[in-house]
């Protein structure tokens, strides 16, 4: 027995029926309709694994139903059913990237047959789903890892404060001094206050980045490079390593946090690359609007990727760190970008100016289009 949930959707009651009677032999669920439109609105409930529809139906023809489908966000694979009198279809339907057009009448057998392939199919996409998801959640273990170190390191500054501030108040109290002639403990209350305040804000922030977000939002890249400036701050200063930037302000609508995720993983890396070397240690950061979307590039000066590792970088478990890398960082990097964020990761080695120098290192690039820019 093939496991899917098949949905079908002819007008001509006699055939439906005969289709439907065969491939519940075969298929575990079949689910049949006359009208294009009821079918539509038991989608959501079904939740087919695919569709079966003739093009030529009365009320809505079978490519209208799939746009519809689109519209409303249904991504799911159709058949179409035609006996080759509507050209005027084809065209529309190639767009929309039918999975395939077969021939009335129709060919149970093989109709079967293409299910089984399908099913096939599905199921080496779950598989792979699978090991993604795997991934996708080492590498949020490593990089919450990181963030409790980066949190570690940012608080210990205003923790300082707060023990320092709170110690001269209860000595000043100790020895009856007046402390208020002078607004000394407004001064250290207002330097609590602020610290207090410094540490929640770096909590949210880091709470934020860690909560899994599946949602689209809209949002300025400034804003989200600020973000990734507080998560990552420590280490930029532990290595004192200058931030260069050229910015470009946009507002676009995508997935924020996984933004964030390929961002940091990037800059992480020029990071660690930037760590072994005594000479003065850059990355630039820049972003402009071209005639397909959105650039984002992040650009060191370690001396670039080796040519014969360029290829490599982005497969799985690849990793030149030793024993400190997982080799996953960037190779989710590439496939947030590519399958959640509809874009392109890039890398390159190249030279760039600050203060009349020319520098050299790895340019990585995010191309994000514009399609929902508001």
């Amino acid at each position: 027995m093939i496991n899917l949930r098949v949905m079908i959707v002819e007008d001509d009651g006699f055939l439906l029926k005969k289709i439907g009677k065969v491939l519940s032999r075969e298929i575990s669920h079949i689910y049949t309709f006359k009208n294009p439109i009821e079918a539509i609105k038991k989608v959501e409930e079904i939740n087919p694994d695919i569709i079966i529809s003739d093009i030529n139906m009365p009320e809505m023809n079978g490519v209208d139903m799939y746009k519809e489908l689109k519209k409303n966000n249904f991504d799911i694979p159709i058949i179409l059913a035609s006996a080759f009198s509507e050209p005027e279809y084809f065209i529309e339907a190639i767009k929309l990237k039918v999975k395939k057009f077969i021939v009335k009448p129709i060919d149970l057998e093989e109709l079967v047959d293409e299910l089984r392939q399908f099913e096939k199919e599905l199921l080496n996409e779950k598989e792979i789903l699978k090991q993604e998801r795997m991934l996708m959640i080492q590498s949020k273990m490593a990089a919450m890892g990181e963030m409790l170190t980066n949190i570690a390191h940012q608080w210990r500054q205003p923790l300082n404060t707060i023990s320092i501030c709170t110690s001269n108040i209860k000595l000043e109290k100790e020895f009856g001094k007046i402390i208020d002639e002078d607004n000394t403990l407004d001064s250290m209350i207002e330097n609590i206050m602020n610290s207090i305040h410094y540490m929640d804000t770096t909590l949210n922030d880091f709470q934020s980045y860690l909560k899994p977000n599946k949602l689209e939002s809209c949002f300025y890249i400034k804003d989200t490079l600020e973000k990734i400036d507080k998560l990552i701050f420590s280490q930029m200063r532990t290595y004192k390593i200058e931030k260069i930037i050229d910015i470009e302000d946009f507002h676009l609508c995508n997935y924020q946090n996984e933004l964030i995720q390929v961002l940091i993983n990037i800059k992480k890396n020029a990071i660690e690359e930037l760590s072994h070397q005594d000479k003065e240690r850059l990355i630039k950061i820049s972003t402009h609007k071209d005639d397909n979307g959105f650039v984002i590039s992040i650009h060191d000066n370690a001396g670039g990727v080796p040519i014969e590792l360029m290829e490599k970088i982005f497969e799985p478990y690849f990793t030149t760190k030793k024993e400190s890398g997982t080799g996953i960082g960037l190779y989710m990097s590439r496939q947030i970008v590519e399958n959640h964020l509809q874009g392109k990761l890039t890398v390159s080695n190249e030279e760039f100016v600050h203060n009349e120098t020319i520098y050299y290192g790895a340019k990585f690039q995010i191309h994000l289009e514009s399609l929902d820019e508001y």
